[in-house]
């Protein structure tokens, strides 16, 4: 199995990396993409260009693993396979890892971190290993167990009879019952979802160690079914109390693995599948999750009585009505709203994952974006909107502020910087606090 990696937006030729335009591989590729309905990598005429989509896609023996350029050590843009090249990818894992913690509810450590880090695997074997590791731990000290009820068909009465069914079904029977019964079962929805994402792992990982440790997990679940596929409604059957709540992150990840992979087996034993996160939505939300846990370092004085949410979890908010029978139309979702403990929304924020370009005078802020906020700024009467962006890697900090000719609107972007350690938050809190301090305010916030 070998591994081809790519960051983001990069782009590869074919000669590069030994493929012939005929490839069966391109085929499979392809294939792959038209089957997620979005174009997971570009297939050039003479090469290969990731895009925003980061992750894993396996095709046959060959792994194409496409990481963001979030790095903090060494250079994404150095040549392959040299040392600064590979400390890049070292510690681009390490922050996507991170990333993840905070979007998936994670609980991420630097010392487990470290050794998996060690292994140089691709990222699914890696992201499959710390799920393993921590699962296989979790249930060395116990399988999850609840009462469930169930109904059977017995030739002796057990818990109690279901006579009107019975009477209804096989009223002249009398060697056998309807009965309904509570057993303390392994069976549980929790241990269904974990059930089927270790079956699907055990059909994707070469790794030797992450097998031994899914096959023990295997034999654990034993008299647990596979529901042989996991629907929204399944996971929604899954609740968490305080004799259960300790398997809440490793179903956290569990469902990062339903949610952000396609599986697909192809003849023998070559396979093809994906697994990858789109940056747009994972910058996003980082950044909401960022913004809520450390709000109390992050708020300027006078903002802690605001609340932090996201519209997307809200009642819908429309732009206008279609005249004359009044229906909503043009549907708004900024990403981050600040509302005061009144209700009144003070600050609209949207995260753009792109880059800001200084040496272009408006930044290289795109007139769709522009105006995307201005329609926020109008329909939540807030005059004070923010776009945040990444920072580049070679790029000073950047913001810049606008003020809308003939109104009052305030328009402020911002780039922050994740070219650094995200297990330590202390300069990435420091730099949203001076962010937030800057966007131009005009009452009070709360």
């Amino acid at each position: 199995m070998s591994t081809i990696t790519f960051f983001e937006h990069q782009k590869r030729t074919y000669a590069d990396l030994r493929w012939r335009p005929d490839d069966p591989a391109m085929r499979q590729l392809d294939q792959l993409n038209q089957a997620c309905g979005v174009e997971l990598i570009h297939l050039g005429y003479d090469h290969l260009r990731a895009a925003q989509y980061v992750g894993v896609i396996r095709v046959g023996d060959t792994t194409l693993q496409v990481l963001p350029k979030i790095d903090f050590k060494g250079n994404a843009d150095a040549q392959t396979d040299s040392i600064p090249h590979r400390e890049a990818i070292e510690s681009a894992t390490n922050n996507l890892l991170y990333l993840l913690s905070y979007t998936q509810d994670l609980q991420v450590k630097e010392q487990d971190i470290a050794p998996l880090l060690a292994q140089r695997s691709d990222w699914f074997e890696l992201l499959t290993r710390f799920f393993a590791v921590n699962l296989h731990r979790l249930m060395k000290r116990g399988v999850e167990r609840a009462y469930r009820s169930v109904e059977e068909t017995l030739p002796v009465m057990r818990g109690r009879w279901l006579l009107d069914r019975q009477l209804m079904r096989r009223p002249g029977i009398k060697h056998v019952f309807d009965v309904v019964y509570d057993e303390f079962s392994a069976d549980t929805p929790l241990n269904q979802v974990f059930k089927f994402v270790v079956e699907c792992l055990l059909l994707c990982t070469q790794d030797a160690n992450n097998r031994r440790l899914l096959c023990d997990i295997r034999e654990w679940l034993a008299e647990v079914q596979n529901p042989g596929s996991i629907s929204q409604s399944h996971l929604d059957r899954v609740h968490f109390t305080r004799l259960n709540e300790r398997f809440q992150p490793a179903y956290n990840l569990a469902r990062l693995f339903i949610e952000n992979s396609t599986l697909q087996l192809s003849a023998g034993r070559r396979q093809t599948f994906a697994f990858v996160f789109d940056m747009n939505r994972l910058f996003e939300e980082f950044v909401y999750r960022f913004l809520a846990r450390y709000r109390g370092r992050i708020l300027p004085p006078g903002w802690h009585d605001v609340r932090i949410r996201k519209q997307s979890e809200g009642k819908a908010v429309y732009l206008a009505e279609r005249l004359p029978d009044r229906r909503e139309v043009f549907r708004l979702v900024p990403d981050i709203l600040f509302t005061s403990p009144s209700g009144k929304t003070t600050l609209v924020i949207d995260t753009k994952y792109k880059r800001l370009d200084r040496s272009q005078y408006n930044s290289g802020i795109s007139e769709e974006d522009v105006y995307q906020m201005l329609a926020y700024a109008a329909r939540f009467e807030c005059p004070q909107t923010l776009l945040l962006y990444p920072q580049s890697a070679k790029s000073p900090v950047t913001s810049v502020a606008f003020e809308t000719l003939g109104h009052r609107n305030h328009l402020m972007a911002a780039a922050i910087d994740l070219h650094q350690p995200l297990s330590r938050p202390d300069h990435l809190i420091r730099d949203l606090r001076e962010i937030l301090e800057e966007v131009p305010r005009y009452g009070s916030i709360t």
